[in-house]
This record gives structure tokens, sequence and C-alpha cells, in this order.
């Protein structure tokens, strides 16, 4: 939104405060709200935040060591820039914007570890090289009637209600039945900027899925962020609550989250992955792109899964990839190639989950996409069939078509840490702070007595 629209909406007394903030490590949107007026004044210099949140969890425990962020400096401020791009009008609130930010420190530099960051050096040199790369996510999210004082009455499950019982899977009339709270979400959203293809009920208890319409690889990661925390706030107003954890129930389905993404020439006119003549219609650029996304994989895979609970949704038997397979339309590979249409043809990776960070999941698929394109990596052979059958599986790891994925968050902190791809094409810096945050991760897990520990071992033990 440009600036005169702006000051307008203000001066009309339909902005009275905006929201600015940016995503930290974990993608979750933080910031503050600044009356309309004071966020004029201060357009150019920014506002002060304290650099905290790049130095704690996603519990808000203060992290030690970390190189950025800590009690020797003192919890300085960082800037937030507004990204007037960004800027749209909240509709589930009243008299009330948002704006996205980049993130400066005191003394004029870019924050490099913002996730937000690292995908704009990425876009650049994907740009330098003549690509624009569009992208979009699709997610699957659990709603509950619960509110916030009911969730922590009931210690956060495993006895929550759903919003709907049933499974009732890509059932019309369920959808209907909860349109108040679903339509409301996708009307929101469209007015916000935040446009849905569509949406249908998932497999499992109030389990939805929905498809953000595609657009730049910054808006997109933009939007999902900007998604993911409108449904919160709208399931707030409404006295529920919504979860994007990729696994809520050892009894139920994992919540993934699809990416898909695709490079296009600098003028948007012609889909660069799309080669009339070719196998699959799949350009010699299309098969260097994925060959590098398959090759990094296991490499950036705490990208897509950086949570000690990402790992539960990756079990035999279920929906989760747990190899570097690749297929044409084929819902069982880790890499599934769509290629109905020059328009259409690209990259989805099915292996993210819900709870990801979009930011640096389409980081990690250009950073590895770039790569396989400038070294010219030979794509693998594909894989037909189903990519979970144990024999087929068995045959094409031993003749080193397929790579393993990390199965827990400990092994695949220790591949991202060595990866020089990742320190190469997201930054040592970044790859440092991310790496510590994980083992921090691990750490905080490995002290907790879980629900499970006491069920299994307090009477007989």
């Amino acid at each position: 939104m440009d600036i005169s629209t702006i000051k307008q909406l203000i001066d009309e007394g339909k902005i009275e405060y905006i929201k600015v903030g940016a995503a930290d490590v974990e993608g979750v949107y933080r910031g503050k709200r600044v009356a309309s007026r004071f966020f004029l004044e201060s357009l150019e210099s920014g506002f002060a935040q304290c650099d905290v949140l790049f130095g704690w969890d996603i519990a808000e425990n203060v992290l030690p060591n970390l190189a950025f962020s800590n009690w020797a400096n003192g919890f300085a401020d960082i800037v937030m820039k507004p990204d007037l791009s960004t800027f749209a009008l909240v509709p589930w609130e009243e008299n009330v914007a948002s704006c996205i930010c980049d993130l400066w420190t005191e003394h004029g530099e870019q924050v490099t570890i913002s996730p937000r960051y690292i995908l704009q050096t990425l876009v650049e040199r994907a740009r330098s090289l003549g690509y624009e790369p569009m992208a979009a996510s699709e997610l699957e999210f659990r709603f509950f009637r619960e509110n916030q004082v009911s969730l922590r009455d009931k210690d956060f499950g495993p006895n929550l209600t759903p919003l709907n019982p049933g499974m009732n899977c890509y059932v019309i009339s369920q959808s209907s039945a909860d349109d108040q709270l679903l339509g409301r979400i996708a009307r929101m959203m469209r007015d916000h900027g935040v446009e849905i293809e569509g949406y249908n009920r998932e497999h499992g208890p109030g389990m939805y899925e929905m498809n953000i319409h595609y657009s730049n690889a910054l808006a997109a990661a933009d939007r999902t962020m900007l998604f993911k925390t409108g449904v919160k706030e709208i399931c707030h107003q409404m006295g529920l609550s919504a979860t994007f954890m990729a696994k809520w129930s050892d009894q139920e389905d994992g919540s993934s989250g699809h990416s898909h993404l695709s490079l296009w020439d600098r003028n948007l006119e012609r889909n660069v992955f799309w080669d009339d003549s070719a196998e699959g219609h799949m350009s010699q650029t299309m098969r260097h792109f994925l060959a590098g996304v398959l090759n990094k994989m296991p490499e950036f895979m705490v990208l897509y899964a950086p949570f000690i609970n990402s790992y539960k949704r990756y079990i035999e038997g279920t929906w989760a990839p747990l190899n570097t397979t690749w297929g044409m339309d084929n819902r069982t590979c880790a890499a599934r190639i769509i290629n109905n249409g020059q328009k259409s043809i690209r990259v989805e990776n099915r292996v993210p989950g819900a709870d990801a960070n979009f930011y640096l999941v389409f980081s990690a698929m250009l950073a590895s996409g770039l790569y396989g394109i400038e070294r010219k990596l030979e794509l693998p052979e594909r894989l037909s069939g189903n990519a979970y059958d144990p024999v087929v599986v068995t045959k094409a790891l031993a003749e080193g078509k397929i790579l393993p994925l990390a199965r827990n968050l400990v092994d695949a902190t220790r591949m991202f840490e060595q990866s020089e791809v990742a320190k190469e094409f997201l930054g040592k810096d970044f790859v440092t702070h991310f790496t510590t945050t994980r083992k921090w991760e691990v750490q905080e897990y490995e002290k907790a007595v879980t629900n499970w520990d006491r069920r299994r071992y307090f009477e007989l033990v």
C-alpha cells in the first residue's frame, strides 16, 4: 500500500493502530502495536524492539551463549523498519492494520539471522541468475472448542474437544457445518490480502487444509506467517483454538505444510520449469533444481522439521515422506512433480510440517535448488509406485538412488551444522545461531517428564 493511501486511511479515522513486527526464528510474528500518528512519524527511523526476539526459545526461555542476543550485551535494541508493500488492514479487528518489518541493528546493519532477510538474499541470488521464484504453501491444522484458559486447565490434552468429532475427510456437508468459522477465516484472509484458493476437511477430528494462492517467494512466506497468526486471532475472538503442531496426538494423523515452488523468467512471462518437448515437460533447469532439492534435503531437514514434535510425524505407514524420493503426481514421494500445465508446473515439497517457519522452508528449497542449477546436478531416477513400500525403498537406498531423512531433531541438527551449502547460501552466522537453538530445544526435551513417562512407568517400576 502506498504512503498516500495509508495517510488517507489514518486521516479518515479508519486506522488507529498498526501491528508492526517480524518473524522470529520459529516463524512467530512478534512485535508491537503502534498508534497511527507515531507510525507515520517513525517510518524513516523505524521502531525499537528488544533483540531478545532472537535470544529465547518458543517458550520464551532465554538461551545462554548466543552471539547475537545475550546478557553480556544487555539485550540491546534492534530497529524494525516497515516494508509498506506488506501494509494491510486487519478485517477481524476494528481500525487496525498490520505491516511486516525488516530488521536492522542500531549500527545500521541488517540483522543477518532474520528469516525474512535470509529469504530476501536467496530471492536476489535467484534474480541474479535470471529467475523469479514463485511459491505457495498449503497448511493442515486443527481446531478445538477450547480457549486459552481451558487449554491450560486440561494441560493441553489429550482430552481436548475438537471443533467436530468425525473424520469426514473431503465431506462437503461437514465443511458447511463449520462455515461460521472456516468461511469467516477465508473471507477475512482474502480481505487481508492473503487469498485462499480453497479449503477442505482433512483426515482428523476438527482438521482442515487451506491452500494459499501462489505469489513471489517473499510474499508467499509473508502471507503464510500472516495466515497462521490470523487464524489464531480469529479463533481467540470466537472462544476457540487452532494449532499447527506437526503431530498433536499419537492417535491421529499429523499436519503437513506442503510447499510449492517454481522458477519463472524475471518478467513473469514464462515458467522456466516447462519444456514442451522434454519428458514429463520437465526442463533441464527444473531437473537440476529438483536434483539439488533432493540432494540437500537431508542437510536442510531441520528447517522443514524444526521441533522435537515435528519428527513424530515421520513414521512408517503415514503420509509423511521418509526418504528423498520423487515422482510424477505421486503423493507417497518427498517431492511430487505437478506438471499439468505450462503455468502450473512446479515442485511440491511434501516434507515440511505445518509447524515450520516458511521463510526458512522456501529458503531451504531455493538454496538447494539453486545449488543444483549452479552445479548442474543430475536428477536421479524417479520412483514409480508406492514410495513407502519397504522392498522398493531398501533397493533404492542400496543402489544410492535415494537418501534417508533424519528421524529426530538431533540428527537433523548435526547434518545442518556440518552443511557447507547451508553456510554458503544461508550464512555462517545463521547456521550457528539456528543450530544452537535446536540443541537447546533437544536439551529442554531431554529433561522433561511427560504423561507418556507416567503412564508407562508410574505403577510397575
